[in-house]
């Protein structure tokens, strides 16, 4: 039984936003900007805490992903019951990638490795197209998306086209830490559709 079938996606919120230099104080914590949007976005999982919500499933990619587990993790001494989920695309080679990967977001990303009730991997090694599946695998097991999406091109946008096709609720916290609006099919252009899968479940460390 793959992994992820343990989640009942009506209580399940996914995470889906943009790399450090798209957000707002760039993410780092230090920053007002970023403050003010992890003070919202705590707010609002524990809102969808007491709506019954009970599962939060983040990517692992430095910025938006982190961030929204860092304060879902804030959260469980207060609900312990929540689980935090952790989907990452690949475990070989993850952090050595992508530019984004800094010291200060690699350690942070591996605390929330360790403080997530389920760690994954979809597969061992990078190949192209794995982070659009890891996408479709956080959309395909929520029922809620929170993203942080600035208007732009990405795999932000292609995450919320495709969520809008599985009439997720979406809610984007972009704009110097507010909610704009839970989003429509009418606020994004040509709506996507899957395609490929995803088929292999790893319980791999990320290195």
């Amino acid at each position: 039984m793959d992994i992820l079938k343990q989640i009942a996606p009506a209580s399940a919120v996914s995470f889906s936003g943009h790399r450090p230099e798209r957000l707002p104080g760039q993410g780092n914590p230090e920053m007002p900007e970023t403050k003010k949007l992890a003070s919202i976005l705590r707010e609002q999982i524990e809102e969808a805490v007491l709506r019954d919500k009970d599962t939060f499933i983040n990517g692992l990619m430095a910025g938006w992903d982190i961030l929204a587990a860092e304060q879902t993790a804030a959260l469980k001494n207060k609900y312990p019951h929540i689980k935090l989920v952790t989907v990452a695309p690949f475990s070989e080679g993850f952090f050595s990638r992508e530019k984004c990967w800094t010291d200060e977001w690699i350690t942070r990303a591996q605390e929330i490795y360790k403080k997530s009730d389920i760690n994954i991997s979809i597969t061992e090694y990078y190949r192209p197209g794995i982070y659009y599946e890891r996408n479709y695998a956080l959309v395909d097991n929520s029922s809620e998306l929170f993203c942080c999406w600035d208007g732009g091109k990405g795999g932000t946008k292609h995450t919320i086209q495709y969520a809008i096709t599985q009439k997720l609720i979406i809610k984007n916290f972009f704009k110097e830490g507010s909610i704009l609006t839970e989003l429509k099919i009418s606020d994004i252009i040509n709506p996507t559709k899957k395609v490929g899968g995803y088929k292999k479940w790893d319980r791999k460390n990320i290195t």
